[in-house]
């Protein structure tokens, strides 16, 4: 299948004024999502996911922010005329803005950036930076692009009925509905997303929901305008494990019912792995490995990251459960992302990395390499 977006060499960083020092968030991140794929996006708090998805919808207001990479993305066709528009106008800058059908997103970002190495610092107009992202993004966030964001409740305004946000949505990105199909496409949305009584739940306001409510209405206003793709951000955060399981299995209905690409961001890899078709895994914002499901979890003989392995193996089955086993433990902490990557980031928590290994670790951060057709792997035990 054709790619519906393509991320390369993200780089986000933030700006501690306290300790007067950098914060790497996210470090050369990059992967392709094809047209009706599920991407999961896996690795624990703090690994960068949420960064990545929030600077793919333009929504990083943070100094500097992203400082570097290129997002590829396939619009509504509807669309493309004024976001090529908006790219180009009274604006040339060197780099791709078009490869095919997809538009450079982060085109001309290299224009609002410099580096300077001693003493290392990153300058950037990051006002005017976020005004042309925001002109860019505004023919793309919430219509081609959309988010269901970790939080159901933060996302709905407490004091409006569900309807009212429902239908204001739809009238948003569906102008020349009457009311009456504003209506009918209100309560097919709330249908759709398994709220059997729409009439009941147009007429509730955000507070009176359960979590497990919220987080379908939120779904339901996400799919309003018919997105290219929908990054879902720990869809399952507060839920219990029947609400877990009801929403994952929801997500995959509507990836059937709807044709819909998704990008699933998750800590729990288990989760990720009932509906996602290829999985990149996170650490300390860089991602160390990516591929398919096959590769990544379902088959034990693949390599795997070190990191991915204690992943996997910590999510215990449900004979682990029933035998009581304990739970496999990440030992040691994440490193600190003040400094600079100078060696592989998971060193100091590898089981592997011994001997001649670990001086080859210790030397510089693996590249991301190829191991087999489409498994890439972060790792010098599969590097020769």
């Amino acid at each position: 299948m054709p790619s519906i977006a393509e991320l390369k060499d993200l780089k986000v960083y933030f700006y501690d004024q306290r300790d007067k020092r950098f914060i790497r968030a996210v470090e050369n991140a990059g992967f392709e999502v094809e047209e009706g794929s599920v991407l999961g996006v896996v690795g624990e708090s703090g690994c960068g996911k949420t960064v990545t998805a929030l600077s793919m919808m333009g929504l990083l207001e943070s100094e500097p922010g992203i400082i570097g990479g290129e997002f590829f993305f396939k619009p509504h066709d509807e669309d493309v005329p004024e976001l090529e528009q908006a790219l180009l106008k009274r604006f040339r800058h060197k780099g791709e803005y078009r490869k095919g059908d997809l538009l450079n997103l982060f085109y001309g970002l290299g224009k609002y950036v410099r580096f300077e190495q001693k003493p290392y610092t990153i300058i950037k107009d990051t006002e005017k930076w976020l005004r042309r992202n925001d002109r860019i993004m505004e023919h793309v966030r919430g219509k081609s692009i959309s988010m269901v964001f970790q939080s159901p409740r933060m996302s709905l305004n407490p004091f409006i009925q569900v309807g009212t946000q429902l239908k204001n949505t739809i009238r948003r990105f569906n102008r020349g509905l009457s009311s009456h199909e504003v209506n009918e496409r209100a309560e097919e949305l709330l249908l759709s997303v398994r709220l059997l009584q729409p009439e009941i739940f147009m007429n509730m306001y955000p507070p009176s929901l359960s979590i497990g409510m919220a987080q379908r209405v939120v779904l339901a206003i996400a799919l309003s305008s018919n997105p290219m793709l929908l990054i879902a951000d720990e869809p399952t955060t507060g839920l219990d494990t029947i609400n877990i399981h009801r929403i994952i299995e929801l997500l995959e209905i509507l990836k059937v019912e709807m044709n819909l690409t998704l990008v699933l961001i998750s800590h729990n890899i288990k989760i990720v792995s009932a509906i996602a078709s290829d999985i990149a895994v996170m650490y300390a914002g860089i991602i160390v490995e990516r591929g398919s499901k096959k590769d990544v979890i379902k088959t034990k003989k693949n390599p795997k990251h070190p990191y991915t392995e204690v992943l996997v193996s910590s999510v215990p089955s449900d004979s682990d459960i029933k035998r009581g086993k304990k739970l496999s433990v990440i030992y040691g902490s994440v490193p600190n992302n003040k400094l600079a990557v100078t060696a592989c980031p998971f060193l100091k928590r590898c089981p592997y990395a011994e001997g001649k290994l670990r001086k080859k670790c210790e030397s510089a951060c693996p590249e991301l390499t190829e191991v087999k057709h489409g498994h890439f792997l972060r790792c010098y035990l599969y590097q020769k």
